[in-house]
């Protein structure tokens, strides 16, 4: 349309931004929209805002979010897709793969190695078809129910039963570790996560720059962190998780869990103590990420978080790749390669 102007994101276009998505029934807050894209770790800004001058009205969005990639054991530069919006006046005329072309050029003429996200039901097809995205399905949903509740409000057969308690153990501290909830990171985090990452092929880099932004500089959030050390002192790995009323419930979320993979415990106790608090907040059910290949798999299966059936996942929602190098087009199209955890999420 020759009224359309594409315009990027600053301070001076983000009410533009936020219009659209308040028009069209998902609204968000500026500070919110300002952590995301001009707050980040990399400082660099990947938005288009198509905006018909003529009717002063913003027609379509599409955004990418900049992160720090371990790619084998290298850093590199990439994106995360975000928002895309176009409004409902403006569907229907391709808006949404032109500007997602401008946007993944932009990438790539910028250096950026890849692109990754969740599209839901609706639009993955336009990902795969038009965007060249691989799909690299399923999302490594785990779940770990605690009320019967969750369950029969999704199955109308068996909708009449009580709401009956499913998890009976209890949070013990270790004799060698202990537990201790704060709200902050420090630089012990990086070798942490170093040493849990040390098989990691592809993952957002989670040092103490990304998790600062991502959990304790993040708007409008109530995050619990807990951290855990070892009797002489030295940090052994944290945990995050929140408890929100989403999907008809309440429901526990373990946001993050990495820890000193040597010792099996620390998992263990980090886990236990989140799902005791979790239970305490009166939780439905908590939900995470992990991949079988995840190093933390093993501690959510220990604690019987088991794979969610596609019937019970309250939305739909898909895994996708695209690389912008092709030196690395099979390192990242590769699933057994990728560790995701509800950190990547940008809806909790």
């Amino acid at each position: 349309m020759e009224n359309l102007k594409i315009y990027t994101l600053d301070n001076r276009t983000i009410q533009l931004y936020k219009d659209c998505f308040d028009s069209n029934g998902s609204s968000k807050k500026i500070e919110n929209i300002e952590w995301q894209f001009l707050k980040g770790t990399e400082k660099k800004v990947f938005v288009n805002i198509a905006f018909d001058e003529l009717k002063k009205k913003t027609a379509a969005i599409y955004a990418v979010s900049c992160v720090k990639f371990k790619l084998n054991n290298k850093l590199y530069q990439g994106t995360q897709s975000m928002d895309t919006m176009t409004d409902i006046d403006y569907r229907g005329l391709g808006l949404f793969a032109k500007l997602a072309k401008n946007v993944t050029d932009n990438c790539i003429n910028d250096g950026l190695k890849l692109v990754y996200g969740f599209p839901n039901g609706i639009s993955v097809h336009v990902y795969k078809k038009k965007m060249e995205w691989r799909i690299i399905d399923p999302i490594p949903f785990l779940i770990k129910p605690l009320k019967t509740k969750y369950f029969t409000n999704k199955i109308k057969f068996i909708s009449f039963l009580p709401n009956i308690p499913l998890s009976f153990s209890r949070y013990k501290e270790g004799k060698n570790l202990r537990i201790i909830v704060n709200n902050s990171f420090s630089e012990q985090v990086n070798s942490v996560w170093e040493q849990f990452s040390k098989n990691i092929k592809v993952a957002v880099n989670r040092d103490l720059e990304y998790l600062n932004w991502r959990y304790i500089k993040k708007p409008n959030q109530n995050y619990q962190i807990a951290h855990c050390y070892d009797i002489y002192n030295v940090y052994k790995g944290f945990v995050v998780f929140v408890v929100k009323e989403k999907h008809n419930g309440k429901i526990g979320y373990i946001m993050e869990l990495i820890y000193d993979i040597d010792n099996d415990e620390v998992g263990k106790q980090l886990l236990s103590f989140a799902v005791e608090s979790i239970k305490k907040e009166n939780a439905d059910c908590i939900l995470s990420w992990s991949f079988e290949h995840s190093p933390n798999y093993s501690s959510y299966k220990k604690h019987f978080f088991i794979n969610m059936p596609e019937k019970l996942r309250p939305i739909e929602l898909h895994f996708g790749v695209r690389s912008f190098d092709s030196k690395f087009d099979e390192l990242i199209g590769n699933r057994l390669n990728w560790y995701l955890s509800y950190s990547d999420s940008d809806t909790v």
